[in-house]
């Protein structure tokens, strides 16, 4: 029996057809928060699949292991159920790479750029910018496109000039020009979108004593964490497009600078065995949610962690690369329990008056964070048999796309890697959107009333 190619590939081609006719209708039908999870729920199936192919892998991989690895690179948690260094060949690696800045731009700022770039008119349809939208909450200073190429631009120049350093760095301590660039380039990334991966088993321990990853790593992180709208409207008040830095920006940068002063200090003080670099540094990875370390964290009292808890709980800023709760969310709350204290009617920050639709959307996140995250602890307390504290950090390393480990996560059950693969995608997902995304109706049947965004962006 003969087989026609040719007519075997029209048919697969049709069959493409096809599928890409029903997905296309299917996503017609979704609610914008509908749509930004499905997007995030196909890049980890897609990085899943691609990682299982058997050339991606050094053997010893499991298919559940491929896949909490491509939810923890799509989420940029940076949790690992395998030694990631010895587990992935280098186009396993770059699988990762290439998931983790899928992840830490955004799914729907990527797929919304992409769409821009090809398009003949160079604007994005009615339903991405809705999706976008749900994704991204923008001040009203800030417009939908100058945001995507800011955030795009922002990216390159600040990876780029993070592989500069690095690649510099290596050169100069015994590395090769092929493995240096490689390397420096896996780890800007990495670092810009707070992902935590290494190419080294033990993290970033050996460069403890190292000013420069110290200081590039810290910066990247930094960069990422504080968001897309800080970089927005720096470049436009810098274009003289707008007169003066947004109110959003202000509250992200002294919210940031609070948790990192207060972080650093309490960390030094409270750890002896850690310098004030290695406090700084560790203080930053909580904060940015990026999960690095530069120290043993075996060596981390129980109060330190605790600290460190909190702060990666808040995580970064809105539109970002980091996970958490967000600052300006934090802010709102503090804001709120300041004006109820002084019997103030009124909730400012700054001086400056917080519209209601943010104090709701403010304390909704707490309260829905604070619900998966039990959910999360109270799941794993069931099927695993490990220190309390332990599956604590480890549900709340997840559901902040934090990335820090105590030693838990390779000791997981099959339900175990299941419950964090679910709260690391709910995480990255955000829990209001992944909410809203449940809970949604039909478009058609239901349009909720349009909400100002004026003044702090959640």
């Amino acid at each position: 029996m003969t087989i026609n190619l040719r007519q075997s590939w029209d048919k697969v081609k049709e069959l493409i057809k096809l599928s890409l006719k029903k997905y296309l209708v299917f996503l017609l039908h979704l609610t914008p928060h509908q749509n930004v999870a499905q997007t995030v729920l196909m890049y980890t199936l897609l990085g899943w699949i691609v990682l299982c192919l058997p050339f991606m892998t050094r053997g010893g991989v499991s298919f559940l292991d491929n896949l909490f690895t491509a939810a923890s690179a799509v989420s940029t948690a940076g949790l690992q159920t395998v030694n990631f260094a010895d587990s992935y060949t280098l186009l396993g690696k770059i699988v990762v790479l290439f998931l983790i800045q899928v992840g830490g731009v955004g799914y729907m700022t990527f797929s919304s750029f992409v769409f821009l770039s090809l398009s003949k008119k160079h604007r994005l349809r009615k339903s991405q910018a809705e999706a976008l939208s749900a994704d991204i909450k923008l001040p009203d200073s800030l417009k939908l496109s100058d945001f995507l190429w800011a955030a795009l631009v922002f990216t390159a120049i600040a990876e780029s000039i993070g592989t500069v350093f690095l690649f510099n760095y290596f050169r100069h301590h015994d590395y090769t020009i092929l493995n240096a660039a490689w390397y420096s380039i896996f780890h800007s990334v990495s670092a810009f979108c707070t992902a935590g991966y290494t190419l080294w088993n033990n993290g970033l321990v050996q460069f403890a004593d190292s000013k420069t990853i110290n200081i590039v790593i810290s910066a990247l992180t930094l960069s990422g964490a504080l968001g897309f709208i800080v970089a927005a409207d720096l470049f436009n008040f810098i274009r003289r497009k707008t007169k003066e830095i947004s109110f959003t920006t202000k509250v992200i940068a002294i919210t940031t600078f609070g948790l990192l002063t207060f972080g650093t200090f309490t960390l030094f003080v409270t750890t002896p065995s850690l310098s004030l670099t290695e406090a700084f540094f560790q203080t930053v990875s909580a904060s940015t949610t990026a999960g690095f370390n530069t120290v043993d964290m075996s060596t981390i009292s129980a109060c330190s962690f605790l600290l460190i808890l909190l702060i990666m709980c808040i995580g970064g800023s809105p539109s970002g690369t980091a996970g958490g709760v967000k600052t300006t969310v934090f802010a709102s709350v503090v804001a709120i329990v300041y004006s109820h204290l002084h019997l103030n009617p009124r909730v400012e920050f700054l001086s400056h008056r917080i519209p209601i639709q943010r104090l709701y959307a403010a304390t909704s996140t707490i309260l829905l964070y604070s619900v998966f995250l039990f959910i999360s602890i109270f799941l794993l307390t069931w099927t695993e048999k490990l220190p309390f504290f332990n599956l604590v950090f480890e549900s709340a390393s997840a559901l902040s796309t934090a990335g820090f480990d105590t030693g838990t996560t390779a000791a997981l059950s099959t339900w175990g890697k299941i419950i964090i693969i679910l709260t690391m995608l709910i995480g990255r997902i955000g829990v209001v959107t992944f909410s809203l995304a449940l809970l949604s109706a039909d478009e058609e049947d239901e349009k909720p009333k349009p909400v100002s965004q004026a003044d702090v962006a959640v």
